[in-house]
């Protein structure tokens, strides 16, 4: 045995055994120590296996190493070789609770070479990273292949801008730009410097004034891809309503008032109105009703539509986005548009067979002096005659959006 039992016999002492490593053992443990890390210097990653095996063995016998009086051969062991790996080895320091194999395979075999890789085995990698969003090996080989001036394929970078522009990654859109003026500068200047996709990833990640900024210089400068951030902008303003606070949409309404204004472009300000008054929040259907009271021609384009935003939110059962539609129609004195927008209410209260509802409609009809066609009219009377009615609701389902589909 390598061990020794130094039991005390005075009485005032503490009779509890007490176990200390005999310095052959030492001697021993040191000698293999100075073996172990000079081959450890050299090939960490054979060094993983043992240090996990250390660390087995010093949580097995927990109850010997508890009365230890000296110092602890395994604590010697494993604080050394961490000692000599990290001075040799410029990396960050870790634990050796956290320590895994996977540290050391991949930080040595996930090296690629693209100067003696194909067409093919490029993309082939790119994607195998993407799916395994391996974004730090994506960035390594892209700026590999710019350096050495390898093409990529143009649907394999798009991918990747597609991407990092819908998770919100605008420092890896900037790789991707770098790349593409550098390796390929005509598909570069013929995508617009793929700054939509900057644009938009900044939005993501939530810098909404920088990366609506960007969209706003785009628009200036390319007229032929204007069609492009029309799409973008009504993507950025639909994940803007229902995800962002109410302080990114502040942002987005100065915005899409400056197009309006200053491009005539009014289609994101429809599509943000639009949103806002269909929403079941409240501030989100004030900043419907500032939008309405600042522009005369969002004013315009919802008297020429009424009836198809009307129709377009009863199939939701949106009754209430109708109702604050009727008062904005009444607010602005168009009667004609209220009366066809109540038409469509009534309509569809006769359907659902809401007798309460179609007699608030006529009293209502009758203090504004509206008349509503005949034959909604015998309709009525007849289910008031018939007396069947339903007291329940219909079934409302879970809001879901929908795109935008009218055009201006």
């Amino acid at each position: 045995m390598y061990m020794s039992y130094n039991i005390s016999c005075n009485s005032n002492a503490d009779i509890t055994p007490k176990i200390c490593w005999t310095k052959p053992i030492q001697r021993i443990l040191y000698k293999q120590l100075r073996t172990m890390s000079v081959q450890i210097a050299r090939h960490p990653r054979n060094c993983v296996r043992l240090l996990c095996s250390v660390k087995t063995c010093k949580n097995t016998v927990p109850s010997l190493l508890y009365y230890a009086t000296t110092i602890d051969p395994f604590d010697i062991i494993t604080q050394e070789l961490l000692q000599r790996h990290q001075s040799r080895i410029k990396v960050y320091a870790f634990d050796i609770n956290k320590l895994k194999i996977r540290h050391f395979t991949e930080t040595e075999s996930n090296y690629y070479d693209v100067s003696k890789m194909s067409n093919e085995d490029l993309d082939k990698i790119l994607l195998e990273l993407h799916a395994k969003s391996k974004d730090k090996y994506i960035e390594q080989v892209i700026t590999d292949c710019r350096n050495v001036k390898r093409f990529i394929v143009e649907s394999t970078l798009k991918r990747l801008f597609r991407h990092y522009s819908n998770v919100g990654k605008p420092d890896m859109v900037v790789v991707l730009q770098k790349y593409c003026a550098k390796v390929d500068p005509n598909l570069f200047k013929r995508n617009g410097e793929f700054l939509h996709y900057s644009a938009k990833a900044q939005c993501m990640k939530g810098n909404s004034e920088k990366g609506l900024e960007i969209l706003k210089q785009c628009y200036r400068k390319n007229e032929n891809f204007r069609s492009l951030y029309r799409i973008i902008f009504r993507e950025l303003i639909q994940d803007s309503v229902l995800n962002k606070s109410e302080a990114t949409l502040v942002i987005f309404k100065k915005y899409v008032l400056e197009f309006s204004q200053d491009w005539e472009e009014h289609y994101p300000l429809i599509c943000f109105w639009h949103i806002c008054w269909s929403s079941s929040w409240f501030s989100d259907q004030m900043l419907a009703n500032e939008l309405l009271d600042s522009s005369e021609i969002l004013q315009n384009i919802v008297r020429d539509k009424a009836t198809a935003f009307s129709i377009t939110v009863l199939r939701d059962y949106n009754e209430d986005a109708v109702t604050r539609l009727l008062q904005g129609l009444l607010k602005y004195k168009m009667m004609i548009e209220y009366a066809k927008v109540l038409q469509v209410l009534f309509n569809y209260k006769l359907r659902n067979r809401d007798l309460r509802g179609c007699t608030e409609i006529l009293k209502n009809c009758g203090d504004l002096g509206v008349t509503l066609p005949s034959d909604q009219q015998g309709k009525y009377i007849k289910m008031l005659i018939s007396g069947q009615q339903t007291e329940t609701k219909p079934t409302v389902p879970k809001p879901t959006f929908k795109y935008f589909k009218l055009k201006f």
